[in-house]
């Protein structure tokens, strides 16, 4: 210790995880006090009974309970995280450990959202200096909505927003004040909708005509249908096409909801200028999106593209308007392909691969009948760290090792199957002098 200087000691510590932060807290005194903070400033919960366990030592540290070293963890938590399990949670325990976490600037909560709303009230009345607020709710909740939506959109001054729930909303004036109440918000994802679809309360050119920010990240995933002919009408601009166009030169990541027309039927043109969004890296929609987009200058910049689709991407030349977006798109390094329908073979990965040579990470379903020599023979052009599934195929570790033989720069393959349960499996590739080793570890998304 007296060797190292405490700054490089602590941005390796930063570095680590938090099992190994925990290991080394027990190595010496010294350590302990350094590690201390990075260890609990992102604190995630799965069950009621961490939660409770750990609201029950706040509580206690600022009652007099007993401290080493002067510690105490609710003066280092900047980010809450939970969520799984079924139980119905102590909110009202939570609410009164938040009050004590001074430095708290960000709350995840993935869960079954609580039936009565002034519990959560409760929370969000505790996270005053609360930034970065993101909400996975389960299932959605019988009773007075306009008490939800008051309890769920009564923060202000967040600079990230994100909401994904199945919710009947009266209204949408509150999240408009809400949204309003943060000029600095840089992050604003909405997915929002009624047993995954589309939530007509909430319409996009109502949304945005009451609000004014200038977010880097805009994704609208399912917050509403979008009238396409009435977006590409330059002559009566509508309200969202206004407010797209005005700050369109600070987006950098965007994902737009499905059209209302099918992608054959929607029109030619967006009609945006050549240089709309300049400085976008990040993009996620439909095929008839991905087609427009690709006919901007920002496509040979893109790097980064996830589609969506209801409908297999093999039907009515979705294909080969897909194809030719991937050639403009130069500069692609991740894609994403999620649909219910599109199962790839392996001509159909060599296709892709031929149109977006740059890539180092796919993530798609996989035809049921390839195999790890039929998949990995199209991937050998590629300078691929990163191969994800989301299809029954068994991700075993011959199927790794196979990859790899095709694949020398090959990083992690996920299985991404059970992901809708929340559930996912990586496996990463070491290599060392004596061949490679395959390390296994369950994750829940």
């Amino acid at each position: 210790m007296s060797v190292v200087p405490i700054e490089l000691l602590l941005l390796i510590f930063d570095e680590a995880p938090v099992q190994t932060l925990a290991s080394l807290s027990l190595c010496s005194h010294q350590i302990r006090i350094l590690v201390f903070p990075l260890r609990y400033r992102r604190v995630v919960f799965k069950t009621n009974g961490e939660l409770s366990q750990f609201c029950s030592r706040v509580i206690s540290e600022v009652n007099g309970g007993t401290l080493i070293d002067e510690l105490r963890v609710a003066d280092h938590v900047r980010h809450l995280e939970f969520g799984g399990g079924d139980a119905e949670y102590e909110l009202e325990f939570l609410a009164l450990a938040l009050q004590h976490m001074k430095a708290l600037r960000g709350l995840t909560w993935s869960a079954v959202f609580p039936e009565d709303p002034a519990i959560f009230s409760a929370v969000g009345t505790a996270c005053k200096s609360l930034q970065n607020l993101s909400l996975h709710l389960e299932q959605y909740f019988d009773g007075d909505d306009d008490d939800y939506t008051s309890t769920l959109f009564g923060f202000k001054g967040l600079t990230r927003f994100e909401i994904s729930a199945d919710l009947f909303l009266n209204s949408g004036k509150c999240m408009v004040d809400m949204i309003r109440a943060s000029p600095n918000l840089v992050t604003l994802d909405l997915s929002l909708s009624i047993y995954s679809v589309p939530h007509p309360k909430w319409d996009i050119d109502t949304l945005f005509r009451s609000i004014d920010i200038a977010p880097t990240t805009l994704r609208l995933r399912k917050a509403a249908d979008l009238d396409l002919h009435a977006f590409t009408d330059s002559t009566k601009p509508t309200p969202f096409r206004s407010f797209l166009l005005s700050h369109h030169d600070k987006i950098t990541s965007l994902a737009l909801p499905a059209p209302q027309e099918d992608f054959a039927h929607g029109p030619p043109s967006l009609n945006l200028p050549p240089d709309t969004l300049p400085v976008l890296r990040e993009f996620e929609g439909t095929i008839y999106w991905c087609s427009q987009l690709s006919k901007l200058q920002v496509a040979s910049k893109l790097e980064s593209l996830t589609v969506l689709s209801e409908r297999s991407l093999f039907e009515d030349g979705r294909c080969d308007m897909f194809l030719e977006a991937l050639r403009a798109f130069s500069s692609l390094k991740v894609l994403s392909i999620f649909d219910k329908e599109t199962f790839l073979s392996a001509e159909d990965l060599k296709a892709i691969v031929d149109n977006a040579p740059h890539l180092e990470s796919i993530t798609c379903a996989f035809d049921g009948d390839e195999t790890a020599h039929t998949i990995g023979s199209q991937l050998t052009c590629l300078n691929l760290r990163v191969l994800a599934a989301h299809s029954p195929i068994i991700v075993s570790e011959e199927f790794v090792r196979t990859l790899v033989e095709y694949c020398a720069s090959l990083v992690t393959v996920e299985d991404l199957y059970l992901r809708d349960y929340g559930l996912c499996w990586v496996t990463t590739i070491l290599r060392n002098e004596g061949g490679i080793e395959l390390e296994v570890s369950q994750t829940y998304t």
